[in-house]
């Protein structure tokens, strides 16, 4: 069936108005190649919408017109959407186009997406998850501890860039551990206290009328006495010997299936699985993480669950119930306050990791901002002596990061909360001649002046340099692919002048628009790679972009900021200014 709306895809977030690397959607089939962050294009008048949970996507940049009207950016979900039918094919890849008159169903087609899991069909508490698998799970892993840190230094939301710089530091100097995940945190918590909790586990006496034998009945109601009553015979022997010597009576009985027992046992479960989880990926068969902490630590807790998940008292206590409401001894009793805190980040982790795998592009992008936006704040903390390039850096506002409570597609950051502004200037040459350099989000593209226009660009960050003497902007384009999701992609040289052809052609596009004073466009690509383990910097040339190979695994980002990102930048703006 023909769509009756048009929508392209493009290959990479720059590839808007090239015709080699755009797809049509004229059908309700697309096939792809699928190199790791591919964008969408679709007129302003629709929306996307993933239909398995019915999930909005979020524009990427401002509007643009276009020769049909206008459209919008949409970055796209994986090219293995993550299905929980895991008797079928894993990947279900359909999105919703949407609009005033229209509805219509695209199934999209990627090839050479990476897998979630190693092995197909089955049970799904046995397959095995990849290293992109759990490289995604540590991304969320750690912006959940830099949310945590934010809410014990300042009781809210929001980290410093010091503080910022201070964690990616201090993850960096953790590559003798295998990376940190949710059930460690739980371990390094619950490790001591989570037996004492179990031992004086809450029971309540469960009142009930049973038949008992005579000399054992301790406690009657009216109840019982009617009964009595009724029962034939003159005296209480013969009452009792009608029912072979039974008596009705009150009996009391000791239960500990109550709902925050239920949650206990539950939470015990998870621990265990989660452990076992962590120890198959994290720690598997390498000998250099066997012995280390991390694994110690995770190994006795999972065995410490396994031995109170079978305490007597534990056998007949029941599962919780969906949706579990809470008492007042799961938030307040101090037994059970933090596991039920702890119960609900396992809870919430499991429902968001379907999310987290869709939405890996836009996570990375996430990563990304936070990269070239430390590496700004780190300039602007480095003396002009310091710098080999003599431009220095100089923040005129403070910020701080904020952090989102649970993940927007993907997004743990909240837009706005980059550093800056900075003043830039050569070393030594008057302060009329410099730059005030701004970051501009993506989502607030649209009302910087400088970057209103740049929505076809589909650039996730801009650097936007403002001249004091006056003139044209220069206004650096920040591109990030996610290169480490796909199987192949086309070499480092490839895309770099994909990325500056795409470039020129809007540089172009800006021109012929007849903008007053157009920016001067500048900008790099930063890619993800899983096998690297330090950054690597592919220089553009001429007619190309520089490319920034970062490592996925975050103990490697604290190198791809000080060697990669940092002296691009100041390339950059050394040629620049």
């Amino acid at each position: 069936m023909t769509t009756k709306i048009a929508a392209q895809i493009h290959l990479w977030p720059w590839s808007l108005g090239i015709p080699d690397e755009t797809v049509n959607l004229s059908t309700g089939n697309a096939i792809f190649p699928f190199y790791g962050s591919p964008v969408i294009s679709v007129s302003t008048s629709a929306s996307l919408y993933l239909p398995r949970r019915h999930e909005k996507f979020i524009a990427l940049g401002p509007s643009f017109e276009m020769v049909a009207g206008g459209h919008q950016l949409y970055e796209m979900p994986h090219g293995c959407i993550s299905s929980r039918n895991y008797t079928k094919q894993e990947a279900s890849n359909e999105i919703n186009v949407v609009s005033k008159n229209n509805r219509e169903m695209i199934q999209l087609l990627p090839q050479g997406a990476k897998k979630r899991y190693l092995k197909t069909g089955g049970d799904p508490s046995k397959k095995e998850e990849t290293e992109l698998a759990r490289l995604i799970l540590a991304w969320s892993q750690m912006f959940d501890d830099m949310l945590e840190e934010s809410k014990k230094v300042r009781n809210d939301q929001r980290l410093s860039w010091q503080a910022i710089e201070e964690k990616l530091k201090e993850i960096s100097e953790e590559r003798t551990e295998p990376r940190k995940a949710l059930i460690v945190d739980i371990a390094e918590r619950l490790h001591e206290r989570l037996s004492l909790v179990v031992q004086a586990a809450r029971k309540i006496l469960l009142r009930e009328r049973r038949l008992l034998a005579a000399g054992r009945v301790v406690e009657t109601d009216s109840t019982c006495l009617r009964w009595l009553v009724r029962q034939p015979g003159e005296s209480i022997a013969e009452k009792a010997a009608v029912n072979n010597q039974r008596l009705l009576g009150v009996f009391r009985e000791e239960s500990f299936n109550t709902l925050e027992n239920m949650v206990l046992k539950d939470f015990i479960w998870r621990c265990s699985h989660e452990g076992r989880r962590y120890l198959n990926m994290e720690i598997g068969n390498r000998t250099q993480f066997i012995n280390s902490r991390r694994a110690q630590l995770v190994r006795a807790y999972r065995h410490l669950c396994s031995e109170l998940y079978q305490v007597p008292h534990f056998m007949h206590v029941g599962v919780p119930p969906t949706p579990i409401r809470p008492n007042y001894v799961l938030q307040n009793d101090y037994r059970y306050k933090e596991v039920w805190r702890q119960y609900l980040r396992l809870l919430r982790r499991e429902d968001e990791e379907d999310c987290l795998w869709d939405w890996q592009s836009r996570t990375w992008a996430d990563v990304s901002r936070l990269l070239v936006s430390a590496a700004l704040y780190r300039l602007s903390q480095t003396p002009c002596d310091a710098l080999n390039t003599k431009v220095e850096f100089q923040q005129l506002l403070s910020s701080d990061v904020h952090f989102l409570t649970e993940q927007k597609l993907g997004c743990r950051t909240a837009s706005g909360s980059e550093p800056g502004p900075f003043l830039i200037n050569r070393c030594g040459v008057k302060l009329e001649k410099g730059y005030i350099l701004e970051i501009v989000h993506p989502d607030m593209a649209d009302k910087h002046s400088g970057t209103k226009q740049l929505g076809r660009l589909g650039g996730h960050l801009y650097l936007v340099l403002t001249p004091l003497s006056g003139g044209s902007k220069l206004i650096i384009v920040v591109w990030s692919v996610h290169t480490a999701s796909t199987m192949e992609h086309p070499g480092w040289y490839k895309i770099s002048k994909s990325a500056g052809r795409a470039l020129t052609h809007h540089m172009l596009t800006l021109h012929e628009m007849r903008e007053p004073n157009p920016p001067i466009l500048r900008g790099f690509v930063l890619a993800s790679d899983l096998e690297s383990i330090c950054a690597d910097i592919y220089p553009g040339g001429d007619d190309g972009l520089d490319i920034v190979k970062i490592a996925a695994d975050q103990r490697c980002w604290e190198d791809a900021i000080e060697g990669g990102i940092a002296l691009v930048l100041e390339e950059i703006l050394k040629k620049a200014i």
